[in-house]
């Protein structure tokens, strides 16, 4: 097997949160060559870039991987269809969405894949929750993921929400 890479995914839902992220973390551990390692407390958060819809729950869990990052994206992606994820509105509701935020620390700018995500530096609901799992996280070209939280303007988490028990029945090895 290839070397393993640590790997970080935000998961956020507003169609039936809870239900679809639990379905989410459960699928996420079938993914082949992939541990989940850590994951975050939930958050409730303000909708980003679409205000007018209801509010999501977001989250972040370390994976380690022995996936390339292309190939650990086709596995995400292939769990929000398999949830029916739709993209018909950016930035509008959906009941789950996956998002690689780093592998390692690889810089990769493709069409359809930007490591690190590029609005990792400016969600406080992707920072917040990544950085209590790993509160040493660097961004590879920003630098301590840290000083990037502090110098968020916009706030969209609302509160932390203690883990609902069906989850905490899927803890991680």
């Amino acid at each position: 097997m290839p070397p393993e890479t640590q790997a970080f995914i935000s998961i956020g839902s507003n169609i039936a949160p809870t239900q679809n992220i639990i379905c989410s973390l459960e699928l996420l551990q079938t993914m082949p060559q992939t541990r989940l390692r850590r994951r975050s407390s939930w958050y409730r958060t303000r909708p980003w870039g679409i205000e007018n819809q209801a509010e999501f729950l977001n989250l972040v869990v370390e994976v380690e991987t022995a996936l390339d990052p292309e190939t650990l994206l086709v596995h995400t992606q292939a769990i929000e269809q398999r949830l029916d994820r739709r993209r018909t509105l950016r930035n509008g509701p959906r009941t789950i969405d996956l998002d690689l935020l780093l592998y390692g620390d690889r810089v990769l700018s493709l069409a359809h894949l930007t490591l690190p995500h590029p609005g990792l530096h400016q969600r406080d609901f992707m920072l917040i929750p990544l950085l209590e799992i790993a509160p040493g996280a660097r961004h590879p070209t920003l630098g301590p993921l840290q000083a990037l939280r502090d110098a968020v303007s916009y706030h969209q988490i609302i509160e932390r929400l203690p883990r609902p028990e069906t989850e905490r029945l899927a803890e991680p090895a």
